[in-house]
């Protein structure tokens, strides 16, 4: 029978018998000197890459797993020197991100586990990269190799169930239809899962900050990596735009020439445009708002008009992407209680005290907004992801007295 079932499996990163042995692997410690050591060789072995700078993300992902990088975050996590992995990780990566898996990957490593990553079928350029060169580095580190399975299987959930029943952990990336698909498999009654569901993401911007202390170029920049990087599919990636101040439309006006001339060689596909449209029209038939269009549709612009009431369900179930925004001028950051739901995860900044909108979420006992970043940064992977802790709950924590 697992015969059966695991030669059903495509193996990208090692093959049966590790997957199968993976169970008889010891733990180790979080933030393990070889499994740093190995992460920080696989950054070098893709810093080497002649095409690297061509995939920004790729290129971000190395310098993640830089050992400075990874040892400035062991220090965070000094109190937990007693945790040991728990076991086996089987992650299910989501179909929309390129790197997503690798860290994952990456943290179940430092957790001190062995990984299943099962990839989705779509294609990336800069995830096959990050395949080869962390084959590159496995041939020369057995240890490590014993710890790693990347696969691909379709839609079979014979194969979910047995590789779910395997688990400590199970780590679900997809989304909430993945997740209630997922969850068709059962797991161990010790089992660990984690979830990302479907989020949302907002920036709030203070147009006479911007105006007067902000470098136009780079914010505009910093705004394209956040939004058009990965087509606007994260669900860090800023859906809603609101504005505070009083030069509102002089900075709408600035900011929108520059990020013009940051995409112009921004691809989107046909059928993007289309779905840009459509969403708009079936959003405009309820609401009362302007349409305003930038850089042959690239920008597409959806004026809310403010009113008694702004209807934030209807803005969030009709959320598109490949540059499409939402936009409501605000005067006061109550103004968006409403939409602080447990839908809402990340809220960038240009030109707000970050610590007046942690207390404002604090303070008003607010179910959303898990992370807040400035623009530029919505993408930054961190071991606290959705108001989770992904090191400790990936480890387990030996206690003595």
């Amino acid at each position: 029978m697992d015969d059966y079932i695991l030669n059903k499996i495509e193996y990208i990163s090692g093959n049966k018998d590790i997957l199968l042995n993976m169970s008889n692997v010891k733990c180790r410690r979080i933030f393990d000197v070889e499994i740093i050591t190995f992460l920080d060789d696989l950054s070098k072995e893709l810093m080497k890459k002649s095409n690297i700078r061509d995939y920004p993300d790729l290129l971000a992902l190395a310098f993640w797993l830089r050992k400075s990088n990874l040892k400035s975050y062991e220090k965070k996590y000094e109190y937990l020197d007693n945790n040991i992995g728990k076991g086996l990780v089987f992650h299910i990566a989501p179909g929309n991100m390129a790197l997503s898996f690798a860290y994952s990957l990456a943290t179940g490593l430092i957790s001190g586990n062995c990984n299943i990553i099962r990839l989705a079928s779509r294609e990336f350029n800069q995830a096959n990269i990050f395949i080869e060169s962390l084959n590159s580095c496995l041939i020369s580190n057995q240890t490590i190799m014993e710890r790693v399975c990347i696969i691909k299987y379709p839609h079979d959930l014979e194969i979910t169930k047995y590789l779910s029943l395997m688990a400590n952990v199970r780590i679900i990336w997809g989304g909430d239809n993945t997740i209630e698909e997922i969850r068709q498999a059962k797991i161990g009654p010790r089992c660990t899962e984690i979830t990302f569901s479907n989020r949302f993401s907002i920036s709030i911007i203070n147009a006479d900050s911007y105006i007067e202390n902000f470098n136009k170029k780079k914010t505009a920049h910093d705004f394209y990596i956040d939004s058009y990087l990965t087509d606007q599919n994260a669900c860090s990636s800023p859906r809603i735009l609101f504005w505070m101040g009083e030069r509102r439309e002089e900075a709408k006006n600035i900011f929108y020439k520059n990020l013009a001339d940051e995409i112009k060689s921004y691809h989107m596909a046909d059928v993007a445009l289309v779905d840009k449209l459509v969403l708009f029209s079936k959003f405009a038939a309820y609401n009362n708002c302007k349409l305003k269009l930038v850089d042959d549709y690239k920008i597409l612009r959806i004026i809310v008009e403010k009113n008694d009431h702004i209807d934030f369900e209807s803005i969030i179930s009709n959320i598109g992407n490949s540059g499409f925004f939402y936009e409501i001028d605000i005067d006061s950051i109550e103004e968006i209680k409403d939409l602080c739901n447990i839908k809402l995860q990340t809220i960038s900044y240009i030109g707000i005290d970050p610590v007046k909108i942690k207390d404002f979420i604090i303070d008003n006992g607010l179910l959303g907004a898990d992370r807040i970043v400035p623009v530029g940064k919505t993408l930054d992977f961190d071991f606290y992801w959705d108001g989770k802790d992904i090191i400790s709950e990936m480890s387990r924590r030996v206690v003595f007295y």
